[in-house]
């Protein structure tokens, strides 16, 4: 079962999605938790991905998972990256290593998609702020207690912006989604299939304590995370922990890895000038445990406030407890809930102290 139709565009995701048509399953009853302060029933999430409206908001919140994450918003509108934005890649080099190394797109999918690595082409699509203002105001009205409202955002980078402006447009956004009803604000420091600067601004030491300073001014007494992308070496991570510490609460690690795909004759699978796009699924799992675990240990090393939140690979509950051991606050799910929307229900299952 696929709640996103890989088949279709992400456009007709939007129109017309979650593809779901089943049973909704009763939900194990947990202790009560809680999310930076606001009450939750379990510290599973779903990861900015597809939760691109209230109508899969709500359907992902009746299955169980409790921290949800609206797709990330802009201040202006964004298409998405044409048709086809979605394939499988063969297993390929350590995604653990800095590697240019091309991986390649199987003639088919063979196999479970929970246990395959994708790649993903989307470049951060987003509806005008008049739209996705009154659709966070009425998914957070619908959603019933002990559920987390979390909104993504990002800015948009014009010619000539400076630094200091894209800041700004950060804590804007920050603004407008809190009086929109988002409970948590997660800005978007990492994307790896756009072809512009916003997708790399975790790589900025500087620029991270801008934009985090922006976004708590913004945010106001609201709970604030930043989204990181894959950083490979300890000194760089510490340093942008550091730079975030004291202005946002917590780092969501990480974003998908850029990798090159392509098909079998070497002909880029998503089409000129998207040879790059993001890596997520199995191949991603090691890689982002491995970011938790060293970035928890940086943390714990410097005495710093942060909390870190796990996502990348999460598909079934063993994936779960390998992100709880390595000192997540909480985890969350792309793929995984895409190709398992019962995967929270496992989980809690399994695992209800979660």
């Amino acid at each position: 079962m696929s709640t996103y139709r890989l088949d279709r565009s992400f456009e007709w995701n939007v129109r017309n999605g979650p593809a779901y048509d089943g049973t909704f399953p009763e939900v194990p009853e947990t202790p009560l938790k809680d999310y930076f302060g606001i009450p939750a029933q379990s510290r599973i999430g779903v990861a900015a991905s597809v939760l691109v409206n209230r109508r899969w908001t709500e359907t992902y919140a009746q299955l169980g998972f409790d921290l949800l994450t609206y797709k990330t918003v802009r201040m202006r509108r964004r298409r998405c990256h044409n048709f086809p934005n979605w394939t499988f890649v063969h297993e390929g080099p350590n995604l653990l290593e800095e590697t240019d190394t091309a991986l390649v797109r199987p003639a088919r999918r063979i196999g479970n998609p929970l246990d395959l690595t994708g790649a993903g082409s989307f470049g951060m699509p987003s509806r005008l702020p008049e739209f996705w203002q009154e659709d966070i105001c009425k998914t957070r009205a619908s959603l019933p207690a002990n559920k987390v409202l979390i909104v993504s955002i990002v800015a948009t980078p014009l010619p000539g912006m400076t630094a200091d402006e894209m800041a700004s447009e950060f804590g804007e956004l920050a603004g407008m989604v809190s009086a929109a009803g988002a409970q948590v604000i997660e800005a978007n420091l990492s994307c790896p299939n756009v072809r512009a600067g916003e997708g790399e601004l975790y790589q900025d030491t500087q620029m991270v304590g801008r934009v985090a300073k922006a976004v708590r001014t913004g945010a106001g007494n609201k709970p604030v995370t930043l989204k990181l992308g894959h950083i490979l070496k300890n000194e760089d991570l510490s340093a942008v922990l550091q730079a975030a510490e004291g202005l946002a609460d917590g780092v969501v690690m990480i974003n998908g890895v850029n990798r090159t795909v392509v098909n079998h004759d070497g002909s880029a699978t998503f089409g000129p000038g998207r040879e790059t796009c993001g890596i997520i699924g199995q191949g991603l799992r090691p890689v982002a445990i491995d970011a938790v675990d060293r970035a928890v240990r940086i943390v714990q090393r410097d005495g710093l406030s942060l909390k870190i939140i796990g996502t990348g690979g999460f598909a079934k509950p063993a994936d779960a407890a390998a992100f709880f051991d390595a000192g997540a606050y909480a985890v969350f799910s792309a793929s995984g809930a895409i190709f398992d929307p019962h995967l929270a229900i496992r989980v809690k299952q399994e695992h209800p102290e979660w």
